[in-house]
């Protein structure tokens, strides 16, 4: 390129330049500024924390247990037969708390022996195991499904041996926080 020709462009550019205002950026091109404070008129939106489950929280049920009637035939166990039903049997407790994830953790005490429980709800049905403390205490699963604000539903137990089966309904109400 000549330098006639180079003075030409530069004189085109430098032309163009002027005329469309340069580089400058409109007022209300510009983007606002990180560090800008928000208008004394904006509010600022704080997201309300996510409502918890309907389980979630204490809950407390009582129940009555009593032998769970076992189908005795020929060539079923002899002790069944013989078992009259006192042992294990009468009112118990339960203790549970259920977190916001439907976890399950809790106590039991009274008839069937004193427990651990442990479980989880899922849609409207709850799910708990009860592990004895010790050897003379019961192993039981409730099964139970939503009531109002509770749950309704039985225990079924047996010992280890599975020589004695107790059954006991149970409700479980929601405790106040």
């Amino acid at each position: 390129m000549s330098s006639r020709a180079f003075q030409i462009s530069l004189r085109v550019v430098s032309a163009a330049l002027i005329l469309g205002g340069g580089c400058k950026t409109h007022a209300s091109d510009a983007a606002p500024s990180m560090s800008a404070a928000p208008p004394p008129s904006a509010s600022v939106a704080v997201a309300a924390p996510p409502a918890k489950p309907w389980f979630s929280g204490d809950f407390q049920g009582n129940y009555e247990a009593k032998l769970a009637p076992v189908e005795v035939k020929t060539g079923a166990v002899r002790e069944w037969a013989a078992d009259d039903g006192k042992a294990s049997s009468g009112p118990g407790k339960l203790d549970l708390k259920i977190d916001d994830e439907g976890v399950v953790v809790g106590t039991g005490d009274g008839s069937l022996g004193a427990s651990q429980a442990s479980g989880k709800v899922e849609d409207d049905t709850l799910r708990v195991v009860l592990s004895p403390n010790d050897g003379t205490g019961l192993r039981g699963v409730l099964v139970a499904t939503r009531d109002g604000e509770g749950f309704r539903g039985s225990i079924e137990a047996s010992t280890g041996d599975s020589l004695r089966v107790r059954q006991a309904p149970i409700e479980l109400k929601k405790q106040a926080n």
